[in-house]
């Protein structure tokens, strides 16, 4: 027979009532720890030799899915992904894991069991998106990996150093913005045009009278005061 539970109020429940009616997924940049839910690879295709694992990352309550580490190019050469996914094994304490094949809700896949259910810590960073309908989305990209609890990262615990590389992060890493511009900020093919040369620009009349150079320059400042030039840096 099931027995009623009393409740306390303590550093654990105060933590948990930050939490309360906060979204389920996480939605910012940051440290997180939490259990791997889902280890699945994801192949390049058309002749691309790229491979990728996938993880879903339950940190007490708040969810990340899609968290892809390529660990191979095109060419299938090894990338930055495979350090991460060392990292990970080191944290999670697995020493060998092996692909599995199972049945997932798309059909078969490929999955790394040994990575499941373990507990890490991934600093994520946000990544700020546009969707092909043009409206703005997001993802998750890992940008390190740290042990639960004490926060040290490889490198920190080898070389007994303090745990200072997340903190870092903390205070440092910003949300990056992959957004595409719209189109009337972009150039080429069927954008506004501010020059005046060229076939379909502005043609001069042939029976007008010649500017002066003074005239000329008078006139190009005033147009580059009209039409200030295009910044595309995307500020940080």
């Amino acid at each position: 027979m099931n027995q009623p539970i009393s409740f306390t109020w303590n550093q654990q429940s105060a933590e948990a009532a930050l939490k309360a009616g906060s979204s389920a997924g996480i939605s910012e940049t940051g440290a997180y720890e939490g259990v791997i839910t889902s280890a699945v690879y994801e192949f390049g295709k058309d002749g691309s030799q790229s491979q990728a694992l996938v993880l879903s990352l339950d940190a007490d309550g708040q969810k990340a899915n899609f968290l892809r580490i390529n660990f191979l190019g095109r060419d299938g050469s090894q990338t930055f992904g495979m350090g991460l996914i060392a990292a990970i094994m080191w944290v999670a304490q697995v020493k060998d894991a092996q692909a599995q094949q199972r049945q997932g809700q798309s059909g078969p896949e490929w999955c790394l069991p040994a990575l499941e259910g373990k507990r890490v810590g991934l600093f994520l960073q946000k990544v700020l998106t546009t969707k092909t309908d043009g409206s703005d989305s997001y993802k998750f990209e890992v940008r390190h990996v740290f042990q639960p609890g004490s926060r040290l990262t490889y490198k920190e615990f080898t070389d007994k150093t303090p745990a200072e590389a997340i903190a870092t992060l903390e205070r440092t890493m910003k949300d990056k913005d992959d957004r595409k511009p719209h189109d009337s900020s972009r150039g080429g093919w069927g954008a506004p045009s501010h020059s005046g040369g060229g076939w379909g620009g502005n043609q001069q009349d042939p029976n007008a009278v010649p500017e002066s150079r003074l005239q000329q320059a008078n006139r190009q400042v005033s147009q580059s005061n009209q039409h200030p030039q295009f910044d595309d840096d995307i500020p940080f």
